[in-house]
């Protein structure tokens, strides 16, 4: 019989549209490649079900909080279930909102909101954020944390931060990162002065663009990708009534992102404390010279030149780097090879074999995770 992995998580590993979503895809990729039977249980799975039944009223309710509310609690009794079954191994989100139980979690925290100055966004965002990351309010995530046999870490910056708010070690694996699709843009091709910025939201700092703006030079265009929330539309606001030349794309796909870091010459990450930056590694890839906050798990493998601490410096880094040499990008290319996704793939699987030996679900039932398991570590 083949071995058998569940996962019970909040992420969408069918049609992932963020980094933490792609991370699940890859793991699950992973375990089906070694010959893993992988039964899925997810709340974005759930929802789409709830959808297709509710014909009354066209999917209407099912978006709302109560919906999202009954997906949560049915995951929550899966894993329970499973988990008092013992009999494969379960794998779920990290959340102190979402504390469902599982044997392995691999933690990847939001970037928070950015505080240049005084201005942030709403209230009702901000006391969101801090609900979601705050275990207090949520004492099953007290017991739960605890079963866990292996935490995994996105960077020693989220290691830093499991242990200050969770209280509990974790290991660091670094995430994957669809490189091979970027490293096949030439990266000799002359661009245009064009400067990428992605989710324009207030969590992500975006408010801070138009001091950017004002910074550059005038023949520079700014092209903003993702989701606009309330504080992303006031800034595009903003944007037009300095005369600032942009253009507003949207949510992209993958092939649309690619093409898209190919035409912009330099990509400014506007996020403070980025707990990784998928994006950053993506823009490295592909010959677009990334400018990133100093801050987070960024300056892990962000060159310090690359860095900035204000929005005064970035767009002075952003202007200098608007052309540059095919050398600075090769460089910078090598340094995104490092996070490959064949390369955490397999260190996922050793981790997961060692954890199975633990758990005994392979026969053997002595083995350490102490040891280190993965080249990601450090």
């Amino acid at each position: 019989m083949p071995s058998e992995a569940s996962f019970v998580v909040l992420n969408n590993t069918r049609r992932p549209r963020t980094g933490g979503d792609y991370v699940y895809s890859v793991m699950k990729r992973a375990l089906t490649t070694h010959g893993y039977r992988v039964v899925e249980v997810s709340v974005p799975a759930l929802i789409t079900r709830m959808k297709a039944c509710d014909t009354a009223t066209s999917g209407a309710r099912v978006y709302s909080l109560c919906a999202e509310t009954i997906a949560d609690f049915l995951c929550y009794l899966s894993s329970l279930r499973r988990f008092m079954l013992g009999s494969n191994l379960l794998i779920t989100s990290s959340c102190p909102t979402f504390p469902v139980f599982g044997h392995l979690t691999y933690h990847q925290p939001k970037a928070p909101f950015a505080r240049f100055g005084k201005r942030s966004d709403s209230l009702k965002r901000r006391i969101a954020y801090e609900v979601q990351e705050n275990e207090k309010l949520s004492p099953l995530w007290l017991i739960n944390k605890r079963l866990m046999k292996l935490h995994l870490s996105n960077s020693d910056f989220t290691k830093k931060f499991v242990k200050k708010n969770y209280g509990v070690e974790s290991k660091i694996l670094y995430p994957p990162v669809p490189v091979r699709k970027y490293s096949q843009i030439n990266i000799r091709e002359k661009r245009k002065p064009r400067v990428l910025v992605s989710r324009p939201e207030a969590a992500t700092g975006i408010s801070q663009l138009p001091k950017i703006a004002e910074r550059l030079p005038r023949n520079t265009k700014l092209v903003i990708i993702g989701d606009l929330d309330r504080t992303g539309m006031e800034t595009l606001r903003a944007l037009k009534d300095i005369g600032a030349e942009f253009e507003y794309l949207g949510y992209v796909s993958g092939e649309r992102k690619a093409e898209v870091l190919r035409r912009c010459a330099v990509y400014i990450n506007l996020a403070v404390n980025e707990s990784f930056g998928i994006t950053i590694v993506e823009a490295l890839a592909a010959g677009c010279v990334p400018i990133a906050h100093n801050s987070g798990g960024v300056p892990e493998y962000l060159p310090s030149y690359l860095q900035y601490s204000t929005p005064h410096e970035a767009a002075e880094k952003a202007a200098l780097y608007l052309d540059n040499t095919p050398s600075l990008k090769k460089e910078l290319r090598n340094i995104a090879l490092q996070f490959d996704e064949t390369i955490f793939r397999e260190s996922f699987m050793l981790l997961v074999r060692n954890l199975e030996t633990l758990l005994g679900l392979n026969g053997v039932k002595e083995s350490s995770l102490n040891a280190p398991a993965t080249a990601s570590e450090t």
